[in-house]
Order: structure tokens, then C-alpha cells, then sequence
């Protein structure tokens, strides 16, 4: 007998936890979004570098007015090869999409990474989804599918993302643990 399928997901282990959440209907949608958040942090520590959000901030923020002025869009695709794949890609597209519209300074920069921040949490989603069609039953997989988008739409990603970009710290997102049995599920 299976522990269930999130066991066996080829993902990190905070999205192992935000499967076993989202699967299991015990757990109340707030608490399958405080398993996003540390999903996503863990994404970020392995494969973000420090020097990409240093050189993303100097672009958006650290900018002084020049007579021939390089366009934002040109400085991001300078930094394709640091962004590395996963995340740092993905922040870096919506980096260039803010940079399109308009955007600029602490604003655009915050809207890029909370932007890429959700777009992973969806891919994350996805890929969950996808795990349970193949270890599971189609109205399984959908309905965890289903309870993580819910879930990212309560998610506090801007929080995350203003820590990132360390605009202001903040406490770390933690989960509930649950010491007894009064502790159990909410009603």
C-alpha cells in the first residue's frame, strides 16, 4: 500500500509537502498556501545566484540618466547566462515584460519577481498534476490540481518576493505544525 503519489514526485521536498497538502482534504486551503511559500523559497536558494538579483536590482533601480542611454531590454538580455534555468529564467522573462510595459524602479523590478514567482508556483502546480495522472486517477490529479491553484491565489508571493529582493524583511513563512490532537483540523 502507497503512502500516496506525492511520495514518489521528482520535485523538491517542499513541493512533495505542497502535494500531500493539496491532496489531502484535512488540511484547509490557508494552510495548502503556507506550503507554497517555502516551496518557492527552496526553488529560489537552488537555483537563483545572488549576483542575478544583484544585476537585475542595478538595472531597475541602480540606473542614472545618460545622454545615450542603453535600453533596459538590451541590458536584460545581457544576463540570459546568469539567470541559468528554472526560476531565474522565468523572472528574468517577466523582467523583460515589465521593461516592455513601462516599468522601472523598485515597482517594475517587485512586479517582475512576484510575476515569476507565481508563474513558477503555477508550473509547480502543473507538474504535480501531471505526476498524479500518471501515479493516480484523472479526478485525483484535478482536484489537487485544482486545491494548489487556490492555494497560490492565497499565497502571500509578494511578501516572498519583497524579501528576495530585500525590500523589507520580513519573518519566514513556516508551516503550522500541529502538536495534538486539538490542534487537528480547523472547523
Amino acid at each position: 500500500m502507497s503512502d500516496g503519489p506525492h511520495r514518489s514526485l521528482p520535485m523538491r521536498l517542499g513541493w512533495r509537502r505542497v502535494a500531500e497538502c493539496g491532496d489531502n482534504h484535512a488540511f484547509a486551503p490557508d494552510e495548502v498556501s503556507e506550503t507554497i511559500i517555502p516551496a518557492l523559497e527552496q526553488d529560489c536558494r537552488a537555483e537563483m545566484a545572488e549576483p542575478f538579483l544583484d544585476a537585475l536590482w542595478r538595472i531597475f533601480c541602480g540606473r542614472e540618466p545618460a545622454l545615450f542611454e542603453v535600453s533596459i531590454n538590451q541590458e536584460l538580455q545581457v544576463l540570459r547566462q546568469d539567470a541559468g534555468p528554472g526560476i531565474g529564467r522565468v523572472i528574468l522573462d517577466h523582467a523583460i515584460l515589465a521593461a516592455e510595459r513601462g516599468k522601472s524602479g523598485k515597482d517594475g523590478l517587485l512586479e517582475a519577481v512576484r510575476n515569476g514567482l507565481t508563474d513558477r508556483a503555477a508550473r509547480g502546480a502543473r507538474q504535480v498534476e501531471e505526476h498524479y495522472y500518471r501515479k493516480s486517477t484523472t479526478p485525483r490529479a484535478q482536484r489537487v490540481r485544482a486545491r494548489i491553484e487556490k492555494a497560490i491565489a492565497g499565497a502571500a508571493v509578494e511578501g516572498l518576493a519583497r524579501r528576495i529582493l530585500k525590500i523589507e524583511d520580513g519573518p519566514t513563512a513556516r508551516l503550522t505544525v500541529h502538536q495534538g490532537l486539538d490542534d487537528g483540523v480547523r472547523f
